[in-house]
């Protein structure tokens, strides 16, 4: 393995070294790479396919255009001072934290070509083993640095969803405490928001509607959508680790909320008064703030205020909150809020997308200085429902 050049990276702050190797030297570590996140894109089926052909052509010793990979720890070292044998004993010693940003079903498919060489017999094994192949790998790049030259090495292709990537990137955040909140995996059952749980897929999803402006979830991510997302990522300071900040605000806000109403819990006689159906879309605060259509509803009313000039930054939000629980007393609000969301799905089909919409509204109208129901939540209610109705129909 052999750097042949060194180029600052001055948009993500980080260097990408340009990286002449060999097949046997890639293949050493390619399985760890893969492992190293059990959320990293499955493989496209080689039969019939064009990476089918490509084994082929790897086999006889073929030049692929460079696989981009990005070693994630960061203050490590000091990538513009330290010598090229250093530099390469780091990348080796921490093949732990690799990503492959471009080039993962080429790396699946040099994968097979090698399991099929072996069958060869050692000479042409070994001749296999020693063709040529290139790399580019950041050093230095924290994650959302990994997550905007993602977007633009997959411009011109189908890439995975923005969702996927922010859950292949923020991965090992599963199991971490934020503001005394644990991200668990869809797969470990329910998560209890009052034991201080949100599902790890909810906080991706608020996030990606942050960065996108639109609380609507994302189906298919095409390239417009990922052009528009860099044009949102490129107003951002990439040296900051959003998703974090971007969680703790938000677990700031739905502890507020919880405290406003002194964790109350729907009682049938308040259900009976207020007129709401045996199944509301939550029974307490801590139920109905913890879903993906809070998270993604906040997420893009954040994103939008922040575009409008609004606010100048996530804080500005967590700044406001001593003041909502001072002006804010009850769960009449919330008992209001939850009417609504019977109204919304008794008129709406896209049910979910549309209490989306309404939370956006919602938390717009409550944070929004200019709006008559700033910081006030039953106003914000009220307010947020008209401006949702007043889309819808």
């Amino acid at each position: 393995m052999e750097i042949m050049s060194r180029i600052k990276d001055y948009r993500i702050n980080s260097i990408n070294l340009y990286v002449e190797t060999t097949f046997g030297e890639y293949l050493s570590f390619a399985d760890q790479i893969i492992k190293n996140n059990e959320l990293q894109r499955k493989r496209v089926k080689t039969s019939k396919s064009v990476y089918s052909l490509l084994k082929d052509d790897l086999k006889k010793g073929c030049v692929m255009p460079p696989l981009v990979l990005a070693v994630t720890k960061t203050d490590v070292i000091d990538a513009d001072e330290i010598d090229e044998e250093e530099l390469l004993e780091y990348i080796k010693e921490n093949t732990d934290d690799v990503l492959i940003l471009d080039g993962l079903q080429r790396t699946y498919t040099l994968l097979d070509a090698r399991s099929e060489m072996e069958k060869a017999g050692k000479k042409k094994m070994q001749q296999f083993l020693g063709y040529s192949l290139r790399l580019e790998i950041y050093v230095e790049i924290n994650r959302f640095g990994v997550l905007y030259r993602m977007l633009t090495l997959n411009t011109g292709q189908t890439p995975m969803s923005l969702r996927h990537q922010l859950e292949m990137l923020y991965s090992d955040m599963l199991d971490t405490e934020i503001e005394g909140v644990i991200l668990i995996p869809d797969n470990e059952g329910k998560a209890d928001p009052d034991e201080g749980e949100f599902v790890f897929k909810n906080a991706v999803e608020g996030f990606n509607s942050y960065m996108g402006r639109n609380e609507l979830p994302i189906d298919r991510q095409d390239l417009l959508d990922n052009i528009k997302m860099m044009e949102n990522m490129s107003e951002e300071n990439v040296t900051d680790d959003l998703f974090k900040e971007f969680l703790e605000g938000y677990i700031k806000v739905f502890n507020a909320l919880r405290k406003i109403t002194n964790e109350y819990v729907l009682i049938k006689e308040d259900a009976q008064e207020y007129e709401i159906s045996e199944s509301p879309f939550g029974k307490k605060v801590s139920k109905v703030f913890s879903t993906s259509q809070a998270l993604t509803g906040y997420g893009a009313a954040i994103g939008k205020m922040k575009d409008n000039g609004v606010i100048t930054d996530i804080k500005d939000i967590t700044g406001m909150l001593r003041r909502l629980i001072q002006k804010n007393d009850g769960y009449e609000w919330f008992l209001e809020m939850l009417l609504k969301f019977d109204r919304i799905k008794e008129s709406s089909k896209k049910i979910g997308n549309a209490q989306r919409m309404f939370f956006h509204y919602f938390f717009r109208e409550l944070f929004n200085k200019e709006s008559d129901s700033y910081l006030d939540l039953e106003e914000a209610v009220e307010n947020g429902y008209k401006k949702y109705n007043s889309q819808v129909n």
